[in-house]
């Protein structure tokens, strides 16, 4: 609201019956009237922050708030303005791909090779690599968790033929679901012109979505993954922070800001969020969190009060979030793994030391061993007919060939440990490089402590 601050005395606003005052008059009058100058100013500079302090609203540019157990829209703020969606757009692809898989032109266990286009793809990964292949199911995981670009166009090129193909086939399906403010050039969200959506088509979006196919929150709900010795970890906040929380998809690119579709159930209520342009990821979990809790409590309240009103009412410790759990409680069941998995290397290893086969050949070795050291030493003792004790060159070379055997012996039973172990003794060289590539599983970084990029895959998508 604008205001205009009048100054008394001024010609515009004095009256056309009241008599003019001298110049001294008026000079008088204006520093009396500065302290309402002053106040009025002070309401002004108050105003906007009195309406933030209310807290009625949330801190993003977009966001909408769905009961799914009624189809009561609960909240929205801006709905309908359009921002890109970034990595949003992989929900999208998943819902066509499951499409395909259901109508049965394709399979979840299809195996897919990665071609080049889909190897050099930027942005967030799932690290695939050139010519290998795997099954649909591992890169709808690797979307959904990892954010993987390079995983959407593999799928895309599997289920379309190509990328253009499968983009309008996106198209296509985004109009049937009424998604009437939103434009796809890609399958996986990455900067592109024309390309946006807004929180109200995307919530369309993931309801559909959701009632097709529940059983896609397994992958949405998964922590953690490991492709080609990388870890990637899912990036939604509330996964192990918010009670009931079991999907959905982050996204980020610059024009957008950070994006958040989420859903929470508890009881019999299943609640689902947007929320679109925050300006950081901790603002992002901040308000989608504020926006679900304020959701339940509207619920439990029986509509006495409106969600605007439960955020309103709402204290920072009510939906405060760590950001680092849901990291630490994946390399925490990294590091529990990790060493599950090399208790059992080492049984394995022993039972195998401990096998019939293996002792018997440790026997025959060392018995063999114990004679070639007897007759070794009897060579030694007992010099030729027709010689005297004298050290002479041939004695010195009786006593290289006693020390032969023995070397040889050392020789075959490492060999026969390598055998044992079923894994070649590898060079002191290759055993320091494949150190260095080892994933969190073996190496996991203590809390608050970066781990290298080769090890754990953090890049947003």
């Amino acid at each position: 609201m604008r205001m205009h601050t009048i100054v008394p005395g001024h010609p515009a606003h004095r009256p056309h019956h009241a008599s003019t005052r001298p110049a001294s008059a008026a000079r008088s009058i204006v520093p009396a009237a500065l302290p309402f100058v002053a106040l009025a100013l002070i309401l002004l500079l108050a105003a906007p922050v009195a309406r933030a302090a209310s807290h009625e609203t949330l801190d993003v540019r977009s966001a909408i708030l769905l009961d799914m157990s009624t189809g009561r829209i609960l909240f929205e703020q801006n709905a309908d303005e359009p921002i890109p969606p970034a990595s949003l757009t992989k929900v999208l692809s998943m819902y066509v791909t499951m499409d395909q898989v259901r109508a049965g032109k394709a399979s979840l266990r299809d195996n897919v090779k990665v071609s080049r286009r889909a190897f050099s793809t930027g942005g967030s990964r799932m690290f695939l690599k050139q010519g290998e292949t795997l099954p649909l199911d591992e890169l709808l995981e690797g979307m959904a968790v990892s954010s993987g670009n390079d995983a959407s166009v593999a799928t895309a090129e599997h289920i379309g033929g190509n990328v253009d193909n499968f983009v309008q086939m996106m198209n296509a399906k985004a109009r049937a679901l009424g998604m009437k403010n939103s434009v796809f050039r890609n399958p996986h969200g990455l900067p592109a012109a024309g390309q946006h959506t807004t929180a109200r088509d995307m919530l369309l979006l993931s309801r559909a979505y959701l009632a097709q196919y529940p059983e896609a929150l397994r992958y949405h709900s998964t922590r953690y993954i490991k492709h080609n010795k990388v870890i990637t970890t899912n990036k939604n906040p509330l996964l192990g922070n918010c009670e009931g929380a079991d999907g959905l998809k982050t996204g980020w690119v610059f024009a957008s800001g950070y994006n958040l579709i989420s859903t929470v159930k508890r009881g019999k209520t299943r609640l689902l969020a947007v929320v679109l342009g925050a300006e950081t990821t901790q603002a992002r979990a901040q308000e989608v969190n504020r926006l679900v809790e304020a959701g339940f409590r509207t619920v439990a309240a029986g509509g006495g009060k409106t969600v605007s009103s439960q955020l309103a009412e709402m204290k920072p410790s009510d939906y405060g979030l760590n950001l680092h759990k849901t990291n630490s409680e994946a390399y925490a069941e990294l590091r529990k793994s990790g060493k599950s998995a090399s208790k059992a290397r080492k049984a394995a290893l022993t039972a195998a030391k401990s096998t019939p086969e293996i002792k018997d050949a440790k026997a025959t070795k060392k018995s063999s061993s114990k004679k070639k050291k007897a007759t070794a030493t009897a060579e030694k003792a007992a010099p030729a007919k027709g010689t005297t004790t004298a050290k002479t060159p041939a004695a010195k070379t009786s006593k290289a060939t006693a020390a032969a055997p023995k070397a040889t012996a050392s020789q075959t039973t490492g060999k026969a440990t390598a055998r044992a172990e079923e894994q070649e003794p590898a060079p002191k060289a290759s055993k320091k490089k494949s150190s260095a590539t080892r994933s969190t599983a073996d190496k996991t970084p203590a809390p608050g402590k970066k781990a290298a990029p080769r090890e754990v895959a953090d890049k947003q998508g």
